[in-house]
């Protein structure tokens, strides 16, 4: 059965490593959604490579599509092309032709309306990626099909460049050095080196599912889904596992669904955070998790597990399993706590509200657990953890009625328990 990959929480949930995992016994892997502002990081005998737009499949040579529902940085794209091109490894990539390509002036916009916002700001990573996205939903969007045709390409970025320039500097005063003829000799050559990457990828699939195991790699987490999450400290994409199908290009059907859940809560940028820690535990969770984002280096909040957040997250992803990320992290806490509920004045509930109003003003009911102090890195079956972090995992799969498939016990990618 073919297999998507979603994150249960606020992204950073570890997806990469899940992915990196489960690529080596699929024949596809595919990249359904965001741009290079959603980064994942494998980590194979202690180092690190970081990817933002190359599927995560790309360390075993596998055969690698990036759908439409992306956007792609195509200088980003092609760094990464070369870096793995030069590491000896083969890069069997195909892009759809439908893919909308980030623009230099994506970013000035970005940059330009995110400082306009002040203290309003929804922590941006000003790479342009939302207003790609809104000029794809416009129609003024410039798709791979445009990059690789010269003469398009420069039709487009002539008529469509003025208007926006006028945009960024009469409204947000910004000074544009950049020109039209500038954006288009640069982009004709990103075009001339990405044109034999480009194709049908819903025509690739409708032909390879029938008889090849694919897998779905989705960027970001369910509370950042520009529909259901926590809006507006939202992405601009859907990131929920029924975005597979519009994304692809595919029909819907039935697949399995890896929730990946990190054994506590992380958030980058602005909005409220119910199980939010803000003293040394909290603390310790950042230092030796390592909690800085792969793309943005930005420090991410940390807290407690929140078991509200990810039973609203299997109801709109339908998990099928679920992979626990990072459970090594909290070795040496004498306690553990997971919100079960939140509390609203008086009230107590188990269901996530849709307002963020009302999530600002959640406290969480918390349930304790005992931690442990021993080394759980080096364990290579599930009867080597203690019994305390035993009960912690089976106290997740009980409460969130989904089977554990996965525990990672440490960043490489063969720090991992199969369980189910």
């Amino acid at each position: 059965m073919h297999t998507v990959i979603v994150g249960s929480q606020w992204g950073d949930e570890g997806k990469g490593k899940i992915v990196d995992l489960l690529a080596a016994k699929n024949d596809i892997v595919v990249r359904f959604n965001g741009g290079n502002n959603a980064g994942h990081t494998v980590v194979v005998a202690n180092e690190k490579f970081p990817l933002s737009l190359l599927p995560s499949g790309v360390l075993w040579q596998k055969k690698l599509l990036i759908a439409q529902g992306a956007v792609v940085a195509p200088d980003v794209l092609l760094r990464e092309i070369d870096f793995f091109i030069g590491r000896g490894l083969k890069v069997g990539l195909t892009i759809d032709f439908r893919t909308n390509i980030v623009m230099p002036y994506h970013k000035l916009l970005d940059a330009a309306t995110e400082e306009a916002k002040g203290d309003k700001k929804v922590g941006s990573l000003k790479l342009g990626i939302g207003y790609c996205y809104e000029d794809r939903n416009n129609r003024h969007g410039i798709r791979l099909e445009d990059l690789i045709n010269k003469k398009i390409l420069k039709e487009k970025i002539s008529s469509y460049f003025p208007s926006v320039k006028k945009r960024i500097e009469k409204v947000f005063g910004y000074k544009v050095s950049l020109t039209a003829n500038e954006i288009f000799t640069e982009y004709n050559m990103y075009g001339l080196k990405l044109k034999k990457y480009a194709g049908d990828v819903s025509l690739i699939l409708a032909k390879e599912m029938k008889d090849k195991n694919v897998l779905f790699e989705g960027a970001h987490g369910t509370f950042l889904d520009g529909n259901f999450g926590t809006y507006p400290f939202t992405t601009a994409v859907n990131t929920i596992s029924g975005a597979v199908f519009p994304y692809c290009g595919i029909p819907p059907q039935k697949l399995k669904v890896t929730g990946v859940v990190k054994a506590y809560t992380t958030r980058v940028g602005g909005g409220p955070f119910p199980a939010e820690l803000f003293d040394s535990t909290g603390e310790y969770m950042q230092e030796k998790g390592g909690e800085f984002g792969t793309v943005s280096k930005r420090r991410r909040r940390c807290g407690w597990l929140d078991m509200v957040m990810l039973l609203y997250a299997r109801r709109l992803n339908g998990f099928t399993d679920i992979a626990v990320t990072k459970l090594d992290v909290l070795t040496g806490l004498k306690k553990l706590k997971i919100a079960v509920k939140y509390k609203i004045g008086n009230k107590e509930t188990e269901d996530f509200p849709t307002s963020l109003s009302q999530l600002g003003m959640c406290k969480p009911v918390y349930k304790e657990f005992p931690g442990w102090k021993e080394d759980i890195s080096k364990a290579k079956k599930y009867s080597d953890l203690p019994k305390t972090c035993r009960v912690y995992i089976e106290s997740i799969e009980k409460m969130l009625g989904v089977p554990i498939s996965i525990v990672s016990v440490g960043a490489d990618r063969n720090s991992v328990i199969k369980i189910h």
